[in-house]
């Protein structure tokens, strides 16, 4: 009888000891933190003088770099305006600005400005749009990132620029969507049918893509849902439809956000869309409550109007305001009206 109370008492100390640490280690209840920015540098000048690129470089790079509690990037698009951005010795200058100044995974999703606008005839050297996005893929895609086990990393085998990862429970993931139709306006140098054909294919390798994501966020052990893209699906309030309404009147992009919210509505875990290519930076929920009460969207700054980056925050313990938003710079939060002018 003793030896077997000892033996009782033996593991119950060993059992309290380890409790602290179990405690401790413990990561579903801790927030996760991210910036999210795009549309910039477009080297114009700023009231103050500079410019949203010495702004980039001076300011917002440095204080990524500097704060612990941001393991990451997300860039939604736009790198530049086309002038700079259809140019690979300006691609290279911004791998390297990631790389070397901001030294943290950047998670890039393509803008327009860097491959479908490549065309254009104002630009002093026009360019093949399929030509610049092959480009894109093998400067900055051509290798998958290197990242802890643990983040469950994937690339996309037929889109190289779709990227999906996993931290602290919280499952991100990139889908390449522009504007411009996502590409199927203004094809002023290639071949019509071929540049369609590839849309489609696009198109049809985005929703599998997102479907294979929704698949691995029914686990348990995924909290929350994070989609990053570049192209504004939504538009101004036109006095008639709402948000969801005014994405599915888009042939475009209709596909994608009725995907996005019969998964909202059948998983019901927080899911947030950041995106940029617009100028009406903003936060809020733009789908009718009772089909995405879920559902979050956040505007990122940039495009000529705020220069800063967003500082995104999950915190599973908040079930009503699971996503917090504050400007890197500013400490703001963003408005929660998305204007346009």
């Amino acid at each position: 009888m003793m030896r077997r109370f000892v033996i009782l008492l033996i593991g119950l100390i060993v059992l309290a000891l380890a409790l602290p640490a179990l405690t401790f280690d413990d990561t579903s209840l801790q927030k996760t933190t991210f910036v999210a920015y795009g549309d910039m540098p477009y080297r114009v000048t700023l009231s103050d003088g500079r410019t949203d690129e010495a702004v980039l470089k001076e300011d917002i790079v440095p204080a990524i770099q500097q704060r612990e509690d941001i393991p990451f990037v997300i860039h939604v698009g736009d790198l530049s305006r086309p002038e700079y951005a259809c140019n690979d010795e300006f691609l290279y200058e911004v791998k390297d600005l990631w790389e070397n100044e901001i030294q943290k995974p950047v998670f890039y999703t393509p803008g327009d400005n860097e491959w479908t606008d490549c065309d254009r005839q104002y630009l002093p050297n026009p360019q093949s749009e399929i030509e610049r996005l092959a480009v894109i893929r093998q400067i900055f895609f051509s290798e998958p990132k290197s990242l802890d086990p643990q983040w469950q990393y994937e690339q996309n085998k037929d889109l190289p620029e779709n990227e999906l990862w996993v931290y602290n429970g919280v499952l991100f993931v990139t889908e390449h969507m522009v504007s411009t139709d996502n590409g199927r306006d203004e094809i002023l140098l290639d071949d019509p049918q071929v540049v369609l054909t590839l849309v489609e294919q696009r198109d049809q390798a985005n929703k599998q893509w997102l479907d294979h994501a929704f698949e691995i966020a029914k686990s348990k052990d995924i909290k929350a849902v994070v989609i990053a893209s570049q192209l504004d699906p939504f538009g101004p309030e036109d006095g008639e439809n709402n948000a969801f309404t005014r994405c599915t009147n888009n042939a475009a992009y209709k596909e994608f956000c009725k995907q996005v919210q019969t998964f909202a509505i059948n998983v019901k875990k927080p899911m947030l869309f950041v995106y940029g290519d617009t100028n009406a930076y903003c936060y809020d929920q733009p789908f009718d409550v009772e089909l995405g009460a879920n559902i979050w969207r956040l505007n990122t700054p940039g495009d000529f109007k705020y220069i800063d980056a967003s500082v995104v925050s999950y915190d599973p313990t908040n079930s009503e305001q699971p996503f917090e938003v504050t400007g890197l710079l500013s400490g703001e939060s963003p408005p929660q009206v998305c204007d346009y002018n």
